[in-house]
């Protein structure tokens, strides 16, 4: 600055104020440059926003059905109460199907409607391939005093509800690995709380192997419990034998416990044997909620509550015994023929009928939607052990439908004669009961324009009842892809 404080001179002799100079140099140019970096990206922006892009695909997808080209049913390992073992099919062909038992494997045939025996002590394997896949049928039997357990299907998940561990009542699940892989099972009990124990985590089945675990000897406790088996690895055929012993006179009586498949809001009990005994509802609650249940009586056309049975509050992780005895005592007289357990929160549930010299167990029947068939024991035509002529079996057939349809009902005797077939109408809410012939072994229901429950009640010397469950026809494809488990 010159000495007067009004500013400089330049090159060519103006004077410029020094503010001037300096207000130009903070002044922004807008070059090309900078243009650019403001255009191009803005122009990139919108033409992206013109794109369309390809619609993106679901790759998730649930299984799909596809018809069988193999299966395999699994029958318990005989008991002194059911040494006898039978196999059949509801396909309408005739062939082969192999039976793997007590460690050797064979052939055996089979016809539509026909039974053929099965000699075997352990657990029982049959396969069906090709056109014998679909309908393959099994039971394991004993009809001095009567016992029944249907061939069973591998699952990933089943449910037991009112099994002991006590020495009056004490129940042992049998394990079947029916593969060549090895099978990983975690079994979760409910009594007044849920719990399990080291025995009953991790339990690993070889391939081709069975495993017997007795509960009186794992967890021996005086209470009535539930059991979860749920398979995390391989596949498993589960069934449970339930043993009640009179401790005076040491005289012990057992029936397999038909399974639940998963626990329901709406659990419709069907079938009832009559006669003197004990009668005791058992109910599992396996949430963390608590639930309140509402128990009725169900007859062949209403079902209603009978006077001086509140509704039930089940706990936690619980199962629970209801005394039926005296309300079921005069209903069944009057026509009862099941009981419907209606809860606010998912349950299951089964009936012990106590019976002298026999107990009968009966459990929440699955829906029927399209086909049912089961196979059931008649009484031999030589004496039992022991001596004595051995009682006729009597069977009933009971369904229950969902809404106003009927069903064909078809029943052969073990040589694939034809004994009874009958279409019998149904309306809304309606149980119906069916008196089979005498020497009924081969039973199948068609549902039709409904949906249906049922089972059949067998009485002889002593009482059983088959819960009906649907023909396994179709197999399950599981959704593979990249990325997917």
């Amino acid at each position: 600055m010159s000495a007067d404080g009004r500013g400089s001179a330049g090159r060519s002799g103006r004077r410029v104020r020094d503010a001037e100079v300096v207000r130009r140099r903070r002044t922004p140019r807008l070059d090309l440059v900078s243009a650019l970096a403001v255009v191009v990206p803005l122009v990139t922006v919108g033409a992206l926003a013109g794109v369309r892009h390809p619609p993106v695909h679901d790759q998730t997808h649930p299984p799909s059905l596809t018809s069988l080209t193999d299966s395999a049913i699994v029958c318990p390992g005989a008991v002194p109460a059911a040494p006898d073992a039978w196999v059949s099919t509801a396909s309408g062909h005739q062939g082969s199907v192999s039976v793997t038992a007590d460690g050797r494997q064979s052939s055996t045939p089979v016809r539509n409607g026909v039974l053929a025996p099965v000699p075997a002590a352990g657990a029982v394997v049959v396969r069906g391939s090709d056109a014998l896949a679909p309908g393959l049928l099994g039971l394991r039997a004993g009809t001095a005093p009567l016992t029944t357990q249907t061939c069973s299907v591998p699952a990933s998940e089943q449910w037991f509800t009112g099994i002991g561990s006590g020495p009056e009542h004490d129940s042992v699940i049998e394990l079947v690995n029916p593969d060549s892989g090895r099978a990983d099972v975690d079994i979760t009990l409910y009594g007044r709380r849920s719990f399990s124990v080291r025995k009953l985590r991790g339990i690993t089945i070889p391939a081709h192997r069975t495993v017997s675990l007795d509960l009186g000897a794992i967890v021996p406790r005086r209470l009535v419990l539930s059991a979860q088996v749920q398979v995390s690895r391989g596949r498993l055929a589960v069934h449970v034998l339930d043993r009640r012993t009179d401790l005076t006179t040491h005289k012990t009586t057992s029936e397999w416990l038909p399974r639940q498949d998963a626990p329901a809001l709406d659990n419709r009990l069907i079938g009832l044997p009559a006669g003197v005994g004990r009668r005791t509802l058992q109910i599992a609650n396996p949430s963390e909620d608590q639930v309140r249940a509402q128990i009725k009586v169900v007859t062949g056309d209403t079902t209603f509550a009978p006077a001086g049975l509140d509704t039930v509050s089940v706990p936690p992780g619980t199962t629970v015994e209801v005394p039926l005895t005296k309300v079921l005592g005069k209903a069944l007289q009057d026509g009862a023929l099941g009981i419907r357990v209606l809860a606010d929160g998912p349950v299951t549930a089964s009936v012990a009928t106590q019976l002298a010299g026999d107990e009968a167990l009966t459990v929440a029947d699955p829906v029927v939607r399209h086909e049912a068939a089961t196979l059931l024991p008649v009484a031999p035509a030589k004496p039992v052990h022991g001596g004595g002529k051995p009682s006729p079996v009597t069977a009933t057939l009971y369904l229950a439908a969902d809404s106003a349809g009927a069903a064909q009902v078809t029943a052969y005797d073990a040589s694939g004669k034809q004994l009874l077939s009958q279409r019998v109408a149904q309306a809304l809410g309606q149980t119906v009961r069916v008196a089979l012939p005498a020497e009924t072994a081969f039973l199948t229901v068609a549902p039709q324009g409904t949906e249906l429950r049922g089972s059949v009640v067998l009485t002889g010397d002593g009482a059983s009842v088959v819960p009906l469950s649907e023909l396994l026809t179709q197999g399950l494809v599981p959704q593979i892809g990249p990325g997917l488990n």
